[in-house]
């Protein structure tokens, strides 16, 4: 199978991008499983709702 390669226009290598990723993986997974993780992300929902709901200007 041809699989399609994401394309990186960081200027970074997809390595330094993985290992940051595996760095702060479990650390973003325990915030989002918290209490206040949640609330930020609620806060977060409410926020796109209103921006999504607003009229665009022409």
């Amino acid at each position: 199978m041809n699989k399609k390669k994401k394309s990186n226009k960081s200027g970074y290598p997809d390595e330094a991008i993985k290992t940051l990723a595996r760095c702060f993986y479990p650390s973003m997974v325990e915030f989002f499983n918290s209490e206040e993780g949640q609330r930020e992300y609620e806060k977060w929902l409410k926020e796109q709702e209103a921006l999504n709901a607003a009229p665009i200007a022409a």
